[in-house]
């Protein structure tokens, strides 16, 4: 993952902290409303972007913030599909968004 060419500080990626729920839900606010996805039907309005360190626990369903300089500028997670089976899951990326400091970097092939 490049880094900024003025800045030689690594990106942590990291599984999310309880800590950092505010932060991830303004970012998933923040992008999908530049987006132009913030009406009805899209995540924006999910229960799970306000808490998404209660949501993300780990095992089945996991989320990761990206972090530099101690800021977390985006994340991504994965969760069993729904409806899919213990034996035969099929899992789905959610909630993958940053914000433009984080963007073009390869922060998110590096998720």
């Amino acid at each position: 993952m490049s880094n900024h060419a003025n800045d030689e500080r690594p990106w942590i990626l990291r599984p999310i902290r309880s800590h950092d729920d505010a932060a991830i839900a303004a970012i998933i606010r923040t992008v999908m409303t530049e987006h132009g996805a913030s009406g009805p039907g899209f995540a924006i309005h999910d229960a799970e972007v306000s808490s998404m360190s209660a949501n993300y626990p780990g095992g089945a369903a996991r989320y990761y913030v990206a972090e530099h300089s101690g800021v977390v500028l985006g994340g991504a997670g994965f969760a069993r599909l729904q409806g899919s089976t213990p034996d035969a899951a099929t899992c789905e990326l959610r909630k993958m968004y940053f914000l433009p400091a984080a963007r073009g970097r390869g922060v998110g092939r590096a998720m």
